[in-house]
């Protein structure tokens, strides 16, 4: 009877201490991920030389399945990125939607990040349902530095989304000159459509914005 009771006290009290084990793990994540929203470069180093692993990700609800290094890449942080992946942080690992650290860098346009990303193996061509690449989403937000890095680094110019569109379709629909002008000397066509009859000049002339069309003729 009393070998059963200390059988019994020392399966309690493992389970208490496993448990508390995954507490403070589950703690030691959460002070990685904030430490990396708020850009606390020195506590991140901490927190990481202390064991805590660089693949913690964020929990159910909105932001499910964000690592720490999409965190970094999404607020520009080049440096927690860059700790991040010397610690063994997964360079192209997905979200559950498909997304990955590189296309939150290029969404958010930091084009240092995008750099560093694609130098540690990210794959600039990366491409999640619905068509988006890294080089759609900074094209379609207006980064033009970030879509110029990413044509540095061999992302696919003729890419399209699941409608047919290329990237000088979307920049004409957002009426942004600039990016039209960006793209049109990387060498796009804009008589390229979609299969379907419509093309960039077909949108210009749709947005009725006649500098637009003027530029894509220029071209």
């Amino acid at each position: 009877m009393m070998r059963i009771r200390q059988v019994m006290v020392s399966t309690m009290l493992a389970v208490i201490c496993l448990l508390s084990t995954h507490a403070a793990l589950a703690d030691a994540g959460e002070a990685l991920l904030d430490a990396v929203m708020t850009g606390q470069t020195a506590r991140v180093a901490i927190l990481l030389d202390a064991g805590v692993s660089p693949e913690v990700a964020s929990g159910p609800g909105e932001h499910e399945g964000k690592t720490a290094l999409m965190w970094a890449a999404e607020t520009g942080r080049s440096e927690i990125a860059d700790l991040l992946l010397q610690y063994g942080a997964e360079v192209d690992r997905a979200n559950p939607k498909g997304g990955t650290a590189l296309m939150y860098a290029a969404v958010s346009g930091h084009v240092e990040v995008i750099h560093l990303l694609v130098a540690a193996g990210a794959d600039p061509r990366h491409r999640v349902r619905h068509g988006w690449t890294p080089l759609l989403l900074a094209t379609a937000k207006g980064h033009v530095e970030a879509v110029r890095a990413l044509a540095t680094h061999g992302a696919d110019l003729d890419t399209r989304d699941v409608y047919g569109w290329t990237l000088l379709m979307r920049a004409v629909e957002r009426t942004d000159p600039v990016m039209v002008s960006a793209l049109l000397a990387l060498g796009l066509d804009p008589a390229i459509g979609d299969g379907n009859g419509l093309d960039a000049f077909e949108i210009a002339r749709r947005q009725a914005d006649p500098s637009l069309l003027d530029l894509l003729k220029r071209r």
